[in-house]
């Protein structure tokens, strides 16, 4: 999933910003939202999910900091600025019938480490886009298994969003973790069983 770690050293990959092609590629980087106006990187402290469109390109990026002496009110998850483009593992949408959706990336990842690989991701609570809908449309979908966190904005979501699904034609179904769980929490939990 050419997953990375943001640790503030993207500045001493390109060329030096006094230079006509390190001062271009920093303004596009800051463009896309990978480096802010202040001129630092902005998912410093953060493992990295590129998400990529249907011809390869990067069209999101979702972080998750990971440093313990974060300033209080900084936040924990971070997209690129503006609206969600892409689809988290792509090729499960285009050659499964059944998906399982969870609320993050790191859920998804929970359950292909367990071995389901026909496994997406939304753009949290609230992020099943639009490019979501068409590529389940598009590409066959049939059910859907909405793995969202077992807590109260998951609960409301999941139930919305089923409601949506199964009026697109979908079937639809649920994972219920224990109460206030989510799937990576959950998987953290289960000991493997004994042979």
């Amino acid at each position: 999933f050419k997953i990375g770690y943001a640790n503030r050293t993207l500045g001493n990959q390109l060329p030096e910003r006094n230079r006509s092609t390190g001062a271009a590629i920093r303004e596009r980087l800051t463009k896309t939202g990978v480096y802010r106006e202040s001129g630092h990187e902005h998912f410093t402290g953060a493992v990295v999910f590129p998400i990529f469109g249907e011809s390869g390109q990067v069209t999101e990026i979702y972080g998750r900091k990971i440093i313990d002496n974060l300033r209080e009110g900084t936040a924990y998850h971070l997209y690129l600025p503006g609206h969600h483009e892409g689809i988290f593992n792509l090729e499960a949408v285009k050659t499964s019938k059944e998906i399982i959706l969870c609320e993050a990336i790191i859920d998804a990842l929970s359950f292909w480490n367990a071995g389901f690989h026909n496994v997406t991701a939304s753009y949290g609570v609230n992020g099943f886009t639009p490019d979501h809908l068409e590529a389940f449309r598009k590409n066959g979908v049939e059910r859907v298994f909405i793995a969202y966190d077992r807590d109260d904005a998951g609960e409301s979501a999941a139930e919305r969003l089923s409601r949506e699904l199964i009026a697109e034609g979908f079937e639809c179904l649920r994972i219920l973790f224990p109460r206030g769980m989510d799937a990576n929490e959950y998987g953290l939990k289960v000991k493997p069983p004994s042979k």
